[in-house]
């Protein structure tokens, strides 16, 4: 069992909030400190998951059985602070029979859930000044749809930065949230295998979200990722977008539902490829009596001439987007532009849902494939929830055929 440990900007900070937090109050009485932790709340979740991999190329199937299990501790507020301490462990049920990059059996497909504990949140929120909060340490960090900055909640070990964000509300129906990040904590931790656990990075992050619009939200955001440990991802992305519902008043209980986005992105920091792509997103849906349907396309430019210059989301969610075979992790080089048609609908308690995925490139003829996902959820009560996936990748000129089935299951206390 391995813990990871806390970087410099979360430890040390983590610290000195505390020091500070204890003399602010120790003058006024000592017994304030123990009580807004003794007044704090505790939370124990558990999340198995069967994975199932098949993938073409590859002459064994991965079966992975893990467990992830999770202890979060928040303390009471005191005045302006808060403090909360998360740690998780995975660990693998049975013998291993998957890739989960650290355990060198190759021969398998990749299920990227490496064993270990880790820590994966630590922070102090400060609330003493009017309209704003300042966070410091490992926190969570989920922005929009998570199509460019997320926490990769879908893997059993989640993606954690190490950073100060601060958000500010002073403006009316306005959220401003700007992070230095000094550390992205990686799914494919506590250790280092086939991909780095940790990146090293100076990041700034800056999201500002309107909801003043009465026909939706507004977002306009600025990314400036310099990765140390990784320099082609590099890159500045600034964007736009836009999210809509509008009921439709001739036809009772129908919902129309739209969504822009464009963001341009360029190289940076010690990036060695000069670069420039642009991002597209348009996805127009109604909603009526409980079902849901969708039709999108999502467009990242790439350069089928010279590799690295393709739109990159490198600490984006990726598992949300392009299909849950997850063979779009990376862009390809030529861009990628994905046509996808989503239903979704609850019934006898259940929510149903289906997606088709049509997968070319942006920059020349190639088709990428195409992919079908189909999910049943159930939520049995407020602290167990069922969850069946399933996805089907069929290759062209990218990639190789695979299939994923995953049985999951959830329960909080």
């Amino acid at each position: 069992m391995t813990l990871r440990a806390v970087p410099f900007i979360s430890s040390t900070s983590f610290i000195l909030f505390s020091l500070a937090f204890t003399n602010t109050y120790a003058a006024e009485t000592s017994i304030t400190v123990v009580d807004s932790i003794k007044n704090g709340s505790a939370e124990v979740s558990l999340r198995y998951r069967f994975e199932n991999v098949d993938q073409e190329g590859l002459a064994n199937n991965a079966d992975a059985s893990t467990l992830k299990t999770r202890f979060t501790y928040t303390t009471a507020a005191h005045e302006y602070f808060k403090a909360q301490l998360e740690v998780d462990n995975v660990s693998v049920l049975g013998g291993d029979s998957h890739n989960d990059t650290t355990n060198g059996l190759i021969r398998y497909p990749v299920v990227a859930d490496p064993e270990g504990t880790d820590i994966n949140q630590a922070w102090v929120a400060y609330t003493g000044i009017e309209d704003n909060t300042f966070k410091l340490g490992r926190q969570r960090v989920n922005f929009d749809n998570q199509r460019f900055i997320g926490g990769v909640g879908w893997r059993q070990n989640e993606q954690t930065y190490d950073a100060l964000a601060i958000m500010n509300t002073a403006l009316a129906d306005t959220t401003v949230f700007y992070g230095f990040v000094s550390n992205v904590n990686r799914i494919f931790g506590p250790d280092d295998g086939a991909q780095p656990a940790e990146l090293d990075t100076s990041t700034q992050l800056l999201n500002i979200n309107y909801k003043g619009l009465s026909a939706g939200t507004l977002s306009a955001y600025g990314y400036w990722l310099d990765v140390k440990d990784a320099p082609g991802a590099s890159s500045s992305t600034l964007g736009l977008r836009f999210t809509g519902e509008h009921d439709w008043s001739d036809v009772d209980n129908l919902v129309v539902l739209c969504t822009a986005e464009y963001a341009q992105q360029a190289d940076y920091g010690d990036n060695p490829t000069n670069y420039d792509a642009d991002y597209y997103l348009l996805e127009a849906g109604v909603k009526v009596e409980g079902i849901t349907a969708k039709f999108g396309w999502e467009v990242l430019e790439g350069n089928a001439s010279t590799a690295g210059q393709s739109f990159s989301t490198p600490l984006a969610t990726l598992h949300k987007f392009n299909g849950w075979a997850d063979k779009f992790l990376a862009t390809p080089s030529a861009g990628l532009e994905d046509r996808y048609l989503s239903l979704s609908a609850k019934l006898a308690g259940m929510t149903f849902g289906a997606t088709y995925h049509q997968f070319d490139a942006q920059d020349g003829p190639g088709n990428w494939g195409d992919e079908i996902d189909l999910s049943v959820a159930k939520k049995l009560n407020d602290k167990v929830k069922l969850l069946l996936k399933y996805a089907d990748y069929q290759a062209e000129d990218f990639a190789t055929d695979t299939q994923k089935i995953w049985l999951q299951a959830q329960v909080s206390f």
